[in-house]
């Protein structure tokens, strides 16, 4: 018998607290090693890792407005915050004030409504951002791997890796070589038992405390709870501080936002941007409050969603989680050598390089492949919050503003009657004169990342519909890469359990996909010249019904 409960309208159950409860162990095993390395790397210490883990899970669960989203340590964030305290901070209590004006400044993006507009960051910008963030966690793990320490920025990590090398710990590069064995290859079946992160995480700490004892390791975490942290406030200090709390709050809000796109198709829930910016600013305001590492969307997302997390229960089990390993788990996680924790993150940081953007840069249109490197290395040799970053993410809301009412308006989604298709066949005596099968999406002149998200709303319970679905471009004359990926996702949304037809795709249109090699999971017999065609296609298909 399951019993459910009413909360806010929505029916909750065993099997629901269930489904949250297990993601929330779920992706509390994987946000552990996160937050432990992250820590380390971000020059606060493993233990303000944990701290922030703990703080912004809790927080973020409640004000949320995402479902299925877990937050916590980010790497985004984190490397933001090493340049804080490499260079903008002259104490630990200024890194701390920081991450608490990045969180003030996130709640007030969420009070003004800014929030949707975060999402029209272009996708090349994002790729540059993620490419430039992996490369430089692999310079900085590379060090970890090799006993020593990280640098503040990527020239700093640069700078150490020769003295490392002549000086280089064989345990804990041993180690870190074991862990990131265990990381790939743990597939299969005994991905059931354990996510490879927290697998790499037991077996390499179990190694390091009985074989490899040279290898350094975290250390003494204190017990009990943090001590809080008042702010630092003085104008000098404001002034220096507000550059990077802005770029931490806007790659906070990113993280969690770009994911939330995706999250919406899972779960099949609408976000509610401007209330999780908020809830990610309430969370990062908390952390830097009790001395812990701020943060935005945690690496455990997709692994609670695919575990059965939807509400707020499987972020507040992450953080109880968490808060338990401060409490009671202290003495075993001080045993942990950093170079586990260095080859678990150097999986990570490969991982999150958009390497299939960097194998078709030389086909993406030249605009987006300078877009994409400019900001990778912009990020690495020079300073996330220069000028030109900032420039290109205003100068997108301001074309996204402008763009989204005439692409919206010029959408045409509607439905086509079998009678309409078949033409002079008699249709069945029993059937319905109005039985509408197939669903016409006829796209705009233009769509860009202006339009993208709403189109995406819209589309998706239009497609859910129809059982087949005929995506008409023969109108469409542009489309930038942002468009491209959500209308491939769309395209991939209405596969799982229809037919989809694309129908008069232009040349310049196609070349967009296919220099990000959008489309290449839809048959090509399905991709078709004209609307007649389409029709030709779906005709046998009605008259199987």
């Amino acid at each position: 018998m399951n019993v459910a409960i009413r909360i806010g309208g929505t029916r909750y159950g065993l099997s629901d607290l269930r489904g949250d409860v297990f993601g929330g162990i779920t992706a509390a095993s994987i946000t552990l090693p996160a937050a432990l390395g992250y820590g380390a790397i971000s020059g606060l210490g493993p233990v303000a890792g944990l701290y922030g883990a703990a703080a912004v899970s809790f927080f973020a669960a409640i004000f949320g407005g995402t479902r299925g989203l877990t937050s916590g340590p980010n790497v985004l964030v984190t490397l933001t915050m090493a340049v804080v305290v490499a260079e903008h901070a002259d104490s630990l209590a200024e890194a701390f004030t920081v991450a608490m004006l990045a969180g003030v400044i996130q709640i007030a993006f969420g009070l003004i409504g800014l929030g949707r507009y975060v999402a029209y960051i272009p996708y090349s910008l994002t790729a540059g951002f993620f490419t430039g963030f992996g490369i430089l966690f692999l310079i900085k793990q590379g060090l970890f791997a090799l006993g020593g320490p990280a640098g503040g920025t990527a020239l700093d990590s640069i700078k150490e890796w020769p003295s490392a090398i002549s000086n280089a710990n064989f345990h804990a590069l041993a180690l870190c070589g074991i862990c990131v064995l265990v990381a790939v290859f743990w597939r299969g079946k005994a991905q059931k038992l354990s996510p490879p992160q927290f697998a790499a995480l037991v077996v390499g700490t179990i190694i390091g405390i009985f074989l490899l004892r040279d290898a350094p390791v975290i250390g003494e975490i204190p017990g009990g709870l943090p001590d809080l942290q008042p702010p630092t406030i003085s104008g000098d200090f404001l002034i220096r501080a507000l550059q990077p709390a802005f770029a931490m709050a806007l790659l906070s809000s990113m993280s969690a936002l770009i994911l939330a796109l995706y999250l919406d198709a899972v779960t099949g829930f609408q976000h509610k941007p401007n209330r999780e910016i908020i809830a990610q600013g309430i969370g990062n305001i908390a952390a830097g409050v009790v001395g812990g590492l701020p943060g935005g969307a945690a690496p455990g997302t997709l692994s609670n969603v695919q575990s059965g997390g939807r509400t707020m229960v499987s972020g507040l089990t992450v953080a109880v989680i968490m808060a338990l390993v401060i409490l009671v788990m202290g003495p075993i996680a001080e045993r942990i050598p950093f170079a586990v924790l260095a080859g678990i993150l150097i999986v990570s940081g490969w991982k999150i390089i958009n390497w299939k953007f960097l194998s078709r840069l030389h086909k993406v249109p030249r605009r987006y492949a300078v877009v994409m490197l400019v900001s990778c290395l912009m990020l690495l040799f020079v300073d996330i919050t220069a000028a030109l970053v900032i420039g290109l993410v205003i100068a997108a809301f301001a074309t996204a503003q402008r763009g989204e009412k005439l692409e919206v308006n010029s959408l045409v989604s509607t439905p086509l009657l079998d009678q309409a298709i078949l033409g002079d066949e008699a249709l069945p005596d029993d059937a319905d004169p109005f039985q509408a099968s197939a669903g016409l999406v006829r796209f705009p002149d233009r769509v860009t990342v202006a339009s993208a998200r709403e189109v995406s709303r819209i589309l998706r319970p239009d497609i859910r519909g129809h059982q087949i679905v005929i995506f008409d471009m023969s109108r469409t004359e542009y489309i930038d890469d942002t468009a491209a990926v959500i209308i491939s996702g769309l395209v991939k949304i209405a596969q799982r359990s229809r037919t989809v037809i694309i129908s008069g795709i232009r040349k310049e249109v196609s070349d967009m996909f296919d220099s990000l090699s959008l489309l290449d999971h839809v048959p090509p017999e399905n991709i078709v010249a004209d609307m007649e065609k389409a029709k030709d296609i779906v005709r046998p298909l009605l008259r199987q019904q």
